[in-house]
């Protein structure tokens, strides 16, 4: 009785799990899509801004975000870190874009892609909130973890924003 009892609750308990995951989905879409909209307006202010490759650029990846959003893990992003540790392509497209980032006119880009890569940061940790945890209390002390997260974190995030499996960098930037 006992064991029907503790299958019964494991089913209820994954079920609740996947319902906190499909709203956590669905807020980070919404507050993705905020940000495209944001993105738009600016373009409809000042029509040049929309020829603008970094603009297509950013659209375009923040749309393929919300498409890739509920596959999107630590462990996705992981896998993107390993695969891309040493592309000399991604590298000097990166460089590309940091160049424009530079440029006056293209300062809300740089703002856009800031606020892209931490819309994604806080789903991932929100998604995975229990590995955050556990590794905070075994791994390391919380002052070398958190050091540790945070530079793993803005060099994972900035590779889902420009590797090309999650971004279309490759497919805008001038070559």
């Amino acid at each position: 009785m006992f064991l029907v009892f503790c299958l019964v609750a494991l089913f209820f308990l994954e079920g609740a799990r996947r319902q906190r995951e499909r709203v956590l989905v669905c807020r980070h879409q919404h507050r993705l899509f905020e940000l495209r909209d944001k993105l738009r307006e600016r373009a409809m202010e000042n029509p040049t801004i929309a020829r603008n490759w970094v603009f297509q650029y950013l659209d375009s990846t923040i749309a393929r975000s919300i498409f890739l959003l509920p596959e999107l893990s630590i462990w996705h992003t992981l896998a993107l870190m390993i695969a891309h540790r040493k592309d000399r392509g991604l590298d000097r497209l990166k460089r590309q874009l940091d160049f424009e980032y530079d440029k006056p006119h293209n300062k809300i880009f740089k703002q856009i892609e800031t606020e892209l890569v931490g819309i994604l940061g806080e789903f991932l940790v929100s998604r995975h909130i229990l590995l955050v945890v556990v590794s905070t209390s075994a791994l390391w002390g919380p002052v070398k973890l958190a050091g540790f997260l945070k530079r793993l974190e803005k060099r994972s995030l900035e590779l889902v924003v420009e590797s090309p499996e999650t971004s279309t960098l490759s497919e805008f930037a001038p070559a």
